[in-house]
Order: structure tokens, then C-alpha cells, then sequence
């Protein structure tokens, strides 16, 4: 019996897990530029943008 050992098995494992942190963090990061564009372009005419400016 020939058993097929598959090696670099946690290579993969781990692979898969940082891509998928990436992938989180990447789409958290584009969400909250996003939620800041808005809060710029909203406190442009309220009283705490014109602070700011």
C-alpha cells in the first residue's frame, strides 16, 4: 500500500488564514474611508467642519 503523504500542509493551512485576514482587513479599511469621506463631505457645511478648515 503507497500512501501519498501531501506535505506543506500547514503552509496551506496558515496561507488560507492570513488570506483571509486580509481579505478582513482590506474590506474594514475600504468601509471606514468610506464612513470618513462621508463624515468629511457632511461636516463641510456644519460648524465643526468649518473648525477644522
Amino acid at each position: 500500500m503507497i500512501q501519498n503523504k501531501i506535505r506543506g500542509r500547514a503552509f496551506r493551512l496558515v496561507g488560507l488564514i492570513l488570506g483571509i485576514i486580509a481579505v478582513t482587513v482590506g474590506t474594514t479599511s475600504i468601509i471606514f474611508s468610506a464612513v470618513g469621506m462621508h463624515q468629511a463631505r457632511l461636516c463641510k457645511s456644519c460648524r465643526k467642519g468649518a473648525d477644522y478648515q
